[in-house]
């Protein structure tokens, strides 16, 4: 009689590989989706906080944008490499306690109303606009107020586009190398280096605004930057360009013991920064 067990034994190791490699696929993808689903949340939950305590500081109403780059995990990608990201979420909340406005200034008048918003932007921690601390810059545009009185009203530009670009070295090397003991040493090594340059390009809208007739939607006048215009009773204004963000990749460390966690973050103050990994095993003969 023939012996089939031999048989079927090979075609269980077969069907192993097979549908194991697929598990472990399926599996792959779908942590690399829970690891951006993740970290969309973090963003969106971090945005709010930072646009509360925004509007809290200037006691009305803020707009806070918050983009952050990272690199998530990758099935297809090198020892140490992960995958460039971008996640981004928006948030706006109006706070008053009291009079608008902040309550520490008693004189707010460069700002023109103590009642208008103000926005913010940032990537990662650096937070664009401004240098001194109150957000985008704003423009001075005339409107029709609720009274139906002329007045000025001071806005913050819009980003209708950015654009990046990623610079991305990485390098790796695989040793195997047999050990006196007995056995094979494996050392991996990677090196990457990657700078984000991002160029927002902003515009504002001039479209004078009746605010005593609701229905009244008037159709938006842009500005770009590099553009002057002169609002009435107002000197010459120039939309000013933003300053492009350059942000390089690096290893957070652990201020106690200085001990890599694994994580990646990026600063302004890192550009040019090489991050280094190395992993080594050894197998018996």
């Amino acid at each position: 009689m023939k012996d089939l067990r031999l048989g079927k034994s090979g075609q269980a190791a077969v069907e192993l590989a097979i549908f194991g490699s697929l598990i472990l696929l399926a599996f792959s993808v779908l942590l690399m989706y829970g690891q951006r689903l993740d970290n969309q949340q973090q963003v969106k939950m971090e945005t709010f906080r930072r646009a509360l305590q925004k509007a809290y500081e200037r006691n009305g109403s803020v707009s806070y944008t918050l983009k952050k780059e990272g690199r998530s995990f990758n099935l297809f990608s090198g020892f140490g490499q992960g995958q460039a990201s971008t996640v981004g979420s928006t948030a706006t909340v109006m706070w008053q306690k009291g009079m608008p406005g902040n309550q520490a200034d008693s004189d707010d008048s460069d700002y023109g109303d103590r009642s208008e918003s103000f926005a913010y932007n940032a990537i990662n921690d650096t937070e664009i606009g401004s240098a001194d601390e109150r957000g985008l810059p704003r423009y001075p545009k005339r409107i029709i107020n609720i009274s139906g009185r002329e007045a000025t009203s001071w806005v913050t530009p819009s980003i209708y586009k950015e654009e990046q670009v990623r610079s991305e070295v990485y390098s790796s090397s695989v040793q195997k190398e047999e050990s006196p003991s007995g056995g094979i040493v494996n050392t991996r090594v990677s090196d990457l280096r990657e700078t984000v340059t991002t160029t927002p390009y902003v515009r504002i809208d001039l479209a004078e605004t009746d605010a005593s007739e609701p229905h009244n939607v008037p159709l938006p006048e842009y500005v770009y930057e590099g553009e002057s215009y002169n609002p009435k009773d107002e000197p010459v204004q120039t939309v000013v360009p933003i300053t492009p963000v350059q942000l390089g990749a690096y290893y957070v460390e652990d201020s106690e013991d200085d001990t890599k966690d694994n994580r990646i973050d990026y600063s302004p103050d890192k550009v040019g920064t090489n991050i280094h990994r190395e992993r080594s095993w050894q197998t018996d003969y």
